[in-house]
């Protein structure tokens, strides 16, 4: 990082007065350069928040078991059109037969759960498949987020692959991606090597506790420092993880302009990817370009890249929000961290020239 990325700390710092936050960390990265890597404030009550403080990414994990089934499908052990029944005999019951792993990843699936709570993740698979789809839908005709869905990418990957789903994570996403102090569902063990480590988001009771980080929800139990994150798509543009071509097609537009049922909003969706959305709580900014993929967690996470640019930011806030909150903190947080990546960027290029 060549400056100080004054814009950004000051915005983090308003919402720390604002009683928005405790801390932060924020990440940004340029053509694979670091630019950005800071942490302000605490991680929890009298913990300075670091760079290497474990924080949760909520839904900001979803592109990462999708990204695993890219892998599998761009070495042909799936079609993105296979009905999700020719893997998983069991899930076709209660008329689901027609959906498809396609339907999977763009939240027109319609699945259902009658778990609402913490499950194992057999016992999860197995509620969702016997459940029916919500009343009247057709797969791929509607549009609602359906976080449950994930669940089943991550169980296609396990019986596809013949690993676990966390082993196939750990081995095949995040060493590649360098992200070694990562988790979808870190051991008990792991846990209490690093539970001083793990930050503690105020109002949010299962935040931190042995429960929910060691619980391997592939709808939003990533855990890790958020620059890693930030590796995991620097990673998808430099080709670490999926092909140019599978992340071309992972990142089209599947649904354009849709309108999400449970959202109550109007979105862009790629394959496992928020492609944009009308809602700014819900988006990428001002400054990011039309190509721009990635995904957020509840208020408080967001992971994206701008191919155009080449440009990796990820965000993570120990402080939940509600969504006008939310509407305001976002995007004038990622236009300050845009304005000093244009600051740094002229700073590297005089002395460039200097030299």
């Amino acid at each position: 990082m060549s400056d100080t990325p004054v814009r950004t700390l000051a915005q983090v710092q308003h919402g720390i007065d604002r009683g928005w936050h405790t801390g932060a960390q924020v990440y940004a990265s340029v053509h694979g350069q670091t630019r950005v890597d800071l942490a302000v404030g605490e991680a929890r009550p009298g913990v300075p928040m670091t760079t290497s403080t474990i924080v949760e990414w909520a839904s900001a994990t979803k592109p990462i078991p999708s990204v695993a089934i890219g892998l599998l499908w761009q070495r042909g052990l799936l079609d993105l059109d296979d009905p999700v029944c020719l893997h998983i005999p069991e899930f076709a019951a209660a008329g689901k037969e027609t959906v498809r792993i396609r339907h999977l990843l763009t939240h027109t699936g319609g699945l259902t759960s009658t778990i609402t709570g913490i499950a194992p993740p057999e016992e999860m698979v197995a509620d969702i498949c016997a459940a029916p789809l919500a009343d009247g839908w057709i797969p791929g005709t509607r549009n609602a987020y359906n976080s449950v869905a994930l669940w089943i990418v991550a169980e296609l990957v396990s019986r596809i692959s013949g690993r676990s789903f966390s082993e196939f994570i750990r081995s095949e996403i995040f060493q590649p991606a360098g992200m070694h102090d990562c988790w979808i569902g870190m051991s008990a063990d792991a846990y209490q090597a690093h539970r001083d480590r793990i930050a503690v988001i105020p109002g949010f009771g299962p935040s931190g506790t042995e429960a929910w980080v060691t619980w391997g929800r592939p709808t939003g139990g990533g855990h890790g420092p958020i620059a890693q994150l930030g590796h995991f798509y620097e990673a998808l543009l430099n080709e670490r993880l999926l092909s140019a071509r599978t992340l071309e097609a992972m990142t089209a537009r599947q649904v354009s302009d849709g309108w999400d049922e449970y959202l109550q909003e109007t979105v862009d969706r790629g394959l496992g990817f928020m492609l944009g959305s009308s809602n700014p709580a819900h988006g990428y900014g001002t400054r990011a370009s039309a190509r721009t993929f990635g995904h957020g967690g509840r208020t408080w996470s967001l992971g994206f890249a701008d191919p155009s640019e080449h440009v990796v930011v990820a965000v993570y806030w120990n402080g939940m929000a509600d969504a006008d909150t939310q509407a305001r903190r976002l995007p004038d947080l990622l236009d300050a961290l845009y304005d000093d990546l244009v600051l740094t960027e002229r700073i590297d290029n005089d002395a460039h020239v200097a030299r």
